[in-house]
């Protein structure tokens, strides 16, 4: 099992702590989502030309890699698509020389107005684009299962129109409980041959309000599903998305950090 964290649990630290405690709390990889207050790929200080090399050898050192790298983009809002296509190959150029292998972006909403069908493929759209950007390097694509882009029928409708195998889906096990809950195995089905990526947080139903917990506190069926994914093969990472970005009352990645691989190995 390869373990994972996303940044975004730990924006206060430095890179360096990150790689630090990344080691020494039994991690495989880190996922990058916001540095040291940067957000975007091309931003970040660690990722600019004439500090790459020693930004990768810095990881290696550390036993570590970076599996992927969460960006912004988002494909609901028509008049936005420059902006994120931009955004996306700016990520891809990052990743491609960082040897990170793959990035996360969203389809997010469906738009008002329009069917599950039609923000699937206004979503599909931008995909393409990305793809056919990214032709020729070693980084993948995911969408992350997330806002709306959460049923299997936007689901079917986005996996019929983005046949590309660099394509591929991040499953927030989280977000796809908001709707299915302990029912997710239908949604899993569809998703299956396409997960390349899991996001593991928690939280309580409470009858929909959907409070984040700590991970193996709250009602989403972490063990069942991880069960299943390995079960069926999935040798991809399992990487905690502690949202402390967003939600600052949440515990510290000091506290948090430490027992997810606990939790996750046991």
């Amino acid at each position: 099992m390869k373990l994972a964290f996303t940044t975004l649990g730990c924006p206060d630290w430095t890179f360096e702590q990150i790689l630090r405690e990344a080691k020494a709390m039994g991690y495989d990889a880190i996922e990058i989502r916001g540095i040291e207050g940067k957000m975007r790929a091309e931003e970040i200080a660690f990722f600019a030309p004439g500090q790459q090399q020693d930004t990768r050898r810095a990881v290696a050192d550390h036993g570590l890699t970076m599996c992927a790298f969460g960006s912004s983009v988002s494909f609901h809002d028509t008049e936005k698509t420059e902006q994120m296509l931009d955004e996306g190959r700016k990520a891809i150029d990052v990743c491609a020389a960082m040897g990170i292998p793959m990035v996360r972006v969203f389809g997010d909403k469906i738009p008002e107005g329009r069917t599950p069908e039609q923000a699937a493929q206004l979503a599909a759209q931008g995909l393409r684009k990305l793809l056919a950007y990214a032709e020729g390097t070693q980084v993948q694509i995911v969408l992350e299962v997330h806002g709306d882009f959460n049923t299997i029928e936007v689901m079917e409708h986005l996996l019929a129109k983005v046949p590309d195998e660099k394509f591929g889906i991040l499953w927030d096990v989280q977000h796809s409980d908001k709707t299915y809950g302990d029912n997710w195995k239908p949604f899993y089905e569809v998703i299956k041959p396409r997960v390349k990526h899991v996001h593991i947080k928690d939280h309580v139903r409470d009858n929909g309000a959907n409070r984040l917990s700590r991970i193996g506190a709250g009602d989403v069926p972490i063990h069942d599903i991880v069960k299943t994914l390995v079960a069926d093969g999935y040798d991809g990472y399992f990487s905690l998305e502690w949202e402390k970005k967003w939600h600052p009352e949440l515990p510290d990645a000091e506290t948090e950090f430490p027992a997810y691989p606990k939790f996750m190995r046991g």
